[in-house]
């Protein structure tokens, strides 16, 4: 009779303990990735933090006044400041000329902003009465005091603003010479934003402000001008080339030199300013779409906008 030898038997007898050992395995083992399919079936998204609407869908009533204690500036505010349910950004307002006395120029362009969700001070008595203040030339530290007003609000017990500023954002804006006045004023550590409306430092230094100015600026900037029929132009455009905050140059070149203040270019002008301002002091996303995505207001004709260092 043929005998197996040996070494085949054991090797035989190996093979039939792993065959059973891994039988056993299949049948007695748990469901492959037991841990992943559980993991998949009771997993839940986090809950995505909702988006504020932007400033622009608001449509406050607003309530134009002289500033309590000071007839150098007049207050464009929600007549309700609670209605908005958050404290309100403050933005500080040079007019065009330099105008100190009289704002009856900006009323319209400067109750569309309030009425967006913002408490602005602007340079000038609420009646155009004489305040004391020259006009003519820039004059910075009118609105730097013009925080320190609204500062004054946000702690007086009387006030229709008490506790109902947020001090942590606010904005300087201006107007042709106004806007140097803002972009000087932006300067002050206070200030988070700054909105050049037609305006820019000249390269000769004319009023006072060289170009050099633009180098302590610390906060966003948008420049906006109305084309080559602007006598701001030039201006606008070189002070954005030298800028280096994060900066945005818009440009609308049916608006002239008032179109964005007085003019039929006023609802888009100061709906691109409102946005800047949403975007740069509240975070608001969808402003940010609207200044910054070629499809929001550079997709507007005939708009043309350029934007650094976001």
């Amino acid at each position: 009779m043929h005998k197996t030898p040996p070494l085949a038997r054991r090797a035989a007898t190996v093979l039939v303990a792993l065959l059973l050992a891994a039988a056993a395995a299949v049948t007695t083992g748990a469901p492959s990735a037991p841990a992943a399919t559980q993991a998949t079936s009771t997993s839940t998204p986090s809950p995505q933090a909702p988006t504020d609407p932007p400033a622009v869908d608001n449509d406050f009533p607003v309530t134009r006044e002289g500033a309590y204690g000071d007839n150098r500036y007049t207050v464009f505010r929600p007549t309700d400041p609670q209605a908005a349910g958050h404290p309100l950004p403050v933005l500080a307002f040079g007019n065009g000329a330099c105008a100190h006395t009289d704002n009856s120029e900006v009323t319209q362009a400067l109750t569309f902003i309030a009425s967006k969700g913002f408490v602005v001070v602007d340079t000038g008595s609420a009646d155009g009465s004489s305040n004391g203040v020259p006009s003519g030339r820039p004059i910075p530290s009118l609105l730097t005091d013009a925080i320190t007003w609204a500062e004054q609000e946000q702690n007086r017990p009387d006030s229709p603003l008490s506790q109902q500023l947020d001090l942590t954002r606010v904005a300087t804006a201006g107007h042709s010479c106004g806007g140097l006045e803002a972009l000087v004023a932006a300067q002050d550590d206070r200030v988070s934003a700054v909105v050049s409306l037609n305006s820019g430092f000249f390269e000769d230094g004319s009023l006072g402000y060289p170009r050099s100015e633009l180098q302590k600026l610390h906060t966003p900037v948008m420049f906006m001008d109305g084309g080559s029929a602007d006598t701001a132009y030039a201006n606008s455009q070189a002070n954005y080339g030298l800028v280096t905050v994060p900066a945005v140059l818009a440009s609308q070149p049916q608006a002239g030199h008032v179109g964005f203040i007085t003019g039929s270019q006023l609802a888009e002008g100061m709906t691109a300013a409102v946005s800047f301002l949403d975007m740069v002091l509240n975070g608001n996303e969808t402003a940010r779409d609207y200044i910054l995505d070629p499809g929001g207001l550079a997709s507007q004709a005939p708009w043309t906008v350029a934007a650094k260092n976001f």
